[in-house]
């Protein structure tokens, strides 16, 4: 059998963390980096050594401790690029928010450009378009809205960043638009709640100039819907046309999902009652969990505090609640100026990901766990440019090794264990691809 979509991606990421970790090796980026780690604040460093430590112990000794294991060396390698696209952001200013902000609008621009013409031309040649491979797994849940959660704001910054003629800002808003249009058509609800959550929070604490900021994301999100409109017309209407399909359209989907979110949340707290302090183990909610076939309680808070427990999971849960305070707090920093639409979109960005977390649990998924990582270092390393961390060479050395050597480890666990993975779903049975995902593919199997 093949590798999944799911477990491509998964492979992938693991593949950026670990150039992120060889980065992390030469000592400029050390340097840089760990500077980066120290500035963040007494808090925040205690949080992420009581998750790590903590949820180390949870993972051996639960009952599956490779999956224990995997999670926390890919949570450690998560920090890591934290770390190095932080000190990047702050080494390099201004010249890597162009950088970051036209990968994002580029990766936008391949997706739409790629959907629309496979579409156009299947329409064109009267075949059925498979909604199935990639686009249905790319387009529901599991991958489209999830990532869509943490990057739709970000679309309009080449806009704000660079002095664009009439011709690429129309082209920028035609990729803003052409996106938001498919979260009309596939999106879940709680992209949603993400984006009204960050729109009233910009209009509370943003400073001067946010209703310009709201209304040109707002007019996006309407003719992102009104190209959504005009394709259910012009395109899906069309006798050999493939609509979307009723099972992963947002405006067919009915009280089904809601009921079973209301499930998997009862299961786990009670999971959380029987295992108070350590948890079921990292990334084993799906091994104990089997009321439904999701292999996650699709809210983030609660499945860190079940897999982690109390006090882990407890603090996995501050280091989320510290971005969201950072947000908010870098949206009132400058409320007495005119706002910085930079700040604004990546503090907007990052909050309507992290609600969106609560109501879909996306954290659990590779793109969704390297975009947060990306816009909360750029956000927090925007703030540290303005402010030196003054640490002794000799401290910061010892840091960066100690830092070093466990990032290592962790590459060296997940690329063990990816490997045997890899071995043992080669004999899987067609059957197994319509298990579940947690961290690989197939979220109730650890026998391998």
């Amino acid at each position: 059998m093949h590798v999944t979509v799911y477990d491509r991606a998964r492979f992938l990421q693991l593949a950026v963390l670990a150039l992120a970790v060889t980065l992390f090796l030469l000592p400029k980026v050390a340097d840089t980096a760990t500077r980066f780690w120290f500035g963040l604040g007494t808090p925040a460093r205690a949080l992420v050594a009581i998750t790590l430590s903590i949820g180390s112990l949870s993972a051996m000794l639960s009952a599956s401790p490779r999956l224990g294991a995997l999670e926390i060396a890919l949570l450690l390698q998560l920090v890591v690029f934290f770390l190095v696209v932080g000190g990047a952001v702050r080494q390099l200013g201004a010249r890597s928010d162009g950088a970051i902000a036209v990968a994002a609008c580029a990766a936008a621009a391949l997706f739409v450009m790629k959907f629309w013409t496979t579409q156009l031309i299947y329409l064109a040649e009267g075949k059925q378009f498979s909604w199935v491979a990639p686009f249905l797994e790319f387009a529901n849940v599991r991958f489209f809205s999830q990532y869509q959660s943490y990057t739709l704001l970000l679309l309009v910054l080449p806009a704000i960043l660079f002095r664009l003629n009439w011709r690429w800002r129309a082209l920028v808003y035609f990729v803003a638009a052409s996106f938001w249009s498919l979260q009309w058509m596939v999106g879940t609800r709680s992209v949603w709640a993400g984006l009204v959550a960050a729109l009233v929070i910009v209009l509370i604490f943003a400073g001067r100039g946010r209703m310009r900021w709201m209304r040109d994301q707002l007019l996006l999100v309407l003719a992102g819907g009104a190209i959504a409109l005009a394709a259910s017309i012009l395109v899906f209407s069309q006798p050999q046309a493939t609509p979307v399909p009723k099972k992963i359209s947002i405006l067919e989907r009915g009280e089904y999902s809601t009921n079973e979110r209301v499930t998997m949340l009862t299961a786990a707290f009670r999971l959380i009652r029987e295992h108070p302090l350590l948890g079921i183990g990292p990334g084993q909610f799906g091994l104990v969990y089997s009321e439904t076939r999701a292999a996650h309680p699709h809210n983030t808070p609660v499945q860190l505090v079940t897999e982690y427990g109390v006090i882990a999971g407890g603090a996995a849960v501050g280091l989320g609640a510290l971005l969201f305070l950072f947000a908010v707090a870098t949206l009132r920093r400058n409320r007495s100026q005119h706002v910085d639409g930079v700040a604004t979109t990546l503090s907007a960005a990052l909050i309507m990901g992290l609600v969106d977390s609560v109501f879909s649990g996306n954290l659990i998924m590779p793109h969704s766990q390297v975009m947060l990582c990306v816009l909360a270092a750029w956000l927090v390393g925007r703030e540290f440019r303005r402010s030196d961390v003054d640490i002794p060479s000799s401290r910061v050395r010892r840091a960066s090794t100690a830092l070093q050597s466990a990032a290592l480890a962790a590459v060296a666990i997940t690329t063990i264990l990816g490997i045997s993975y890899y071995d043992a779903i080669q004999a899987m049975p067609g059957i197994a691809q319509v298990w579940v995902p947690h961290f690989w593919q197939f979220g109730r199997f650890d026998a391998w």
